[in-house]
């Protein structure tokens, strides 16, 4: 079996971001990035979809989670909830900065700090025995036969007031001599303190488009990456092109400039449906599966919609 690396179709129906990555490696085990927003029906759908690849119980190598947003860990808590007993998890992997949680009672969903708590609740009721490895800068590990190396955590922030992506752990992963950019979030400040510590590291051949594809990361970071692909964890609609004017590119030239990159090949975007691309990556090799969700959310501007 060859190494595959899937980006989720994610239901955006509620939420206009969220990401979700499976690398299902030769061994038939699983390396997880991400997750996704606790949409109902979420968890059904990763679990279908590791059980269908692996014939069997799913065995998660590793869960690595960039950063503590609800977009972000909130499918791996109601997964993990109604999942745990039928599937292995290894190893869990991540790096959260402190976070004031909420002492009262109250529904999970309900808020960031909440849902933070849950997380780490989940874990000591669901997890227990689980490996928790924390990465800092410059860790070097190994996750079945992915390579990964840590290039960015909140610990190398100077400034106290931070905004909560530039809290994401930036991470590539190497197989087969090939290299993917997670950049997860990050924003300027991140991106400033990669491109001054780590701006050798950030040579990849496919990156990440940060933060779904708003406001994050540089032109800077991008250049430095001269990748030949780019997955964008991002709702279809939000790439709709309408009268010239997309919503993702208006106000944002780093993500004009990523598309205009002549050294991009392929641009994935999640909520045309999930892609599978086998490693080593070639240009003509992905695989698309069909798109399940359709529209825009309730409460958008009807321009979105427009085709």
């Amino acid at each position: 079996m060859q190494t595959t690396l899937y980006q989720l179709e994610l239901d955006y129906s509620n939420i206009d971001c969220g990401m979700s990555y499976v690398f299902h490696m030769q061994c038939g085990r699983f390396f997880i990035i991400d997750g996704g927003y606790f949409t109902t029906g979420e968890e059904d759908r990763l679990y279908d979809f590791l059980k269908e690849r692996c014939g069997g119980t799913p065995i998660i190598a590793g869960w690595f989670f960039s950063h503590a947003h609800d977009d972000h860990i909130g499918n791996f808590i109601q997964f993990v909830q109604k999942y745990r007993e039928q599937v292995v998890i290894e190893k869990l992997i991540y790096n959260f900065q402190s976070i004031d949680l909420p002492e009262i009672e109250c529904d999970w969903k309900s808020s960031g700090p909440a849902i933070v708590r849950e997380f780490y609740r989940t874990i000591e009721k669901f997890c227990k025995g689980i490996p928790i490895f924390t990465p800092h800068t410059g860790d070097v590990f190994q996750v079945g036969e992915i390579t990964v190396e840590v290039l960015f955590t909140h610990n190398d922030l100077d400034s106290t007031e931070v905004i909560f992506n530039d809290c994401t752990t930036v991470i590539t992963t190497e197989y087969a001599g090939q290299k993917v950019l997670w950049l997860g979030d990050i924003d300027k400040e991140g991106s400033g303190i990669l491109l001054q510590n780590k701006k050798n590291k950030l040579l990849c051949d496919i990156v990440q488009v940060s933060h779904h594809g708003f406001s994050g990361a540089t032109k800077e970071i991008y250049a430095a990456t001269k990748a030949k692909a780019a997955f964008w964890p991002t709702p279809d609609y939000l790439m709709k092109e309408v009268k010239d004017d997309n919503p993702l590119l208006r106000d944002n030239n780093v993500n004009l400039y990523v598309l205009t990159d002549k050294n991009i090949q392929n641009h994935w975007i999640s909520g045309n449906g999930t892609v599978g691309i086998k490693l080593p990556y070639r240009y003509d090799a992905a695989v698309s599966y069909p798109q399940h969700f359709f529209g825009c959310p309730k409460g958008w501007s009807e321009f979105l919609c427009m085709p």
